[in-house]
């Protein structure tokens, strides 16, 4: 018969539990431990990514449409690399369109500017569209401009007109001032802008000289303002008022800077009349020209209207004097062979017996002069019909601007 020893026993259970117990807490500790280890390094790494893109430092500098394709560049202002990972694009003038997302992998550093994002993606795009773009980086920082359009929000629109009133015939200066206030924090890229000239009251005419200047603006970052320019003439009546509407092209509905100009004094057209001295006789042959019988610079409207009265006389039987009214802006030497610009229709005075006195009457209208330029006013004279002298006797003249 064996007989065990029950404390040896005990000391043998108690060793093997010990172990077991030992061990699973060792295990549990290095477990934790390693656990522990890998959150704190991804902590680690997760805050350095996060101090990194906090440090990335970019901005879009300039955009183009060129050859059809998006020319983006970037300025890289900070102290580490910039990975440009992708570029969202969404079309604001066609609906039919939905948002496109296409990779980039373009590397810019520090220092450096990359320019021609988006040459070598497989988009289309057209200038005279706008488009909501988005450039994303590996570490997930967004700059999100807009390219020929300003429609997703009003942008703060102020039109100036310098002077805003004057005399007819005067010069003014508008200016469209343009605040990029949008609240999304976008940059607006390729801005044009568009002017609109309507007639409110009055009689008159609205000319421009030149404009827009710039005709488009590069890129407008958020708070920034710039200006857009246009010159006009403006010729009218007094109270004549036209109304100047500016808007952005492809810009949001609706929004728009509008102002008022007004001529509110008339100059008087320059009118200077010669005595009027009996015009040389002409034989049957070539015709020519008169002394001069007034000048006229228009100031309004350059629209005048011309009355020539007299008699001619004839002297042969059933012998022809023709009479026509002629202006130009140079003066021909009375006596010279005819010349400028013949208005109206010829008089024929036809006299029925030898020096009869025909009495003639010529009323023309003319338009389309310039404004500040000086016409000379004469008539053409031509004898017909059998051989003889013409004569004109009398002349009269009147001319005024209507």
């Amino acid at each position: 018969m064996i007989v065990m020893n029950r404390k040896g026993i005990s000391t043998v259970v108690g060793a093997v539990f010990f172990i077991i117990i030992f061990t699973t807490a060792v295990t549990f500790v290095t477990y934790d431990m390693n656990l522990l280890n890998n959150f704190t390094s991804a902590f680690v790494t997760k805050s350095q990514a996060d101090a990194d893109a906090n440090h990335e430092e970019f901005s879009i500098t300039k955009v183009t449409i060129d050859n059809n394709k998006f020319n983006i560049t970037v300025q890289n202002s900070g102290s580490i690399p910039v990975s440009i990972n992708r570029l969202w694009v969404q079309n604001k003038s066609d609906i039919t369109w939905g948002t496109s997302k296409y990779d980039v992998n373009q590397v810019v550093y520090p220092g450096n500017s990359l320019s021609k994002i988006g040459q070598s993606i497989p988009l289309y795009a057209k200038p005279t569209q706008g488009y909501d773009l988005k450039l994303v980086t590996m570490r997930g920082n967004i700059k999100e401009f807009f390219v020929n359009s300003a429609s997703q929000a009003p942008v703060y629109l102020q039109l100036f007109a310098l002077p805003n009133s004057g005399p007819n015939n005067f010069n003014t200066t508008l200016l469209l001032g343009v605040t990029n206030n949008m609240t999304n924090g976008g940059a607006l890229s390729n801005i044009q802008a568009n002017i609109v000239a309507k007639n409110v009251t009055g009689f008159g005419k609205t000319t421009l000289i030149s404009g827009p200047t710039p005709t488009s603006y590069p890129l407008l970052n958020n708070g920034d303002v710039t200006f857009f320019k246009w010159d006009y003439k403006i010729n009218g009546t007094s109270g004549y008022k036209v109304n100047f509407q500016a808007s952005l092209q492809n810009g949001y509905l609706y929004n728009n800077a509008s102002q008022n100009v007004v001529v509110n004094t008339v100059v008087k057209p320059q009118i200077n009349f010669t005595n009027p001295v009996n015009p040389a006789n002409e034989t049957n042959g070539i015709g020519h020209m008169s002394n001069l019988l007034a000048t006229i610079t228009p100031q309004v409207t350059g629209r005048i209207e011309i009355t020539v009265s007299g008699f001619t006389f004839h002297t042969a039987k059933n012998g022809t004097c023709n009479t026509d009214i002629r202006i130009g802006t140079s003066l021909i030497a009375p006596q010279g062979i005819l010349g400028n610009t013949k208005v109206g229709v010829s008089i024929n005075s036809t006299s029925p017996t030898a020096n009869a006195k025909i009495p003639f009457a010529n009323t023309v209208q003319i338009s389309g002069l310039g404004i500040g330029t000086k016409e000379y006013v004469q008539i053409g004279k031509q004898a017909g019909g059998t051989s003889g002298i013409c004569a004109w006797r009398n002349l009269n003249i009147s001319v005024k601007e209507i």
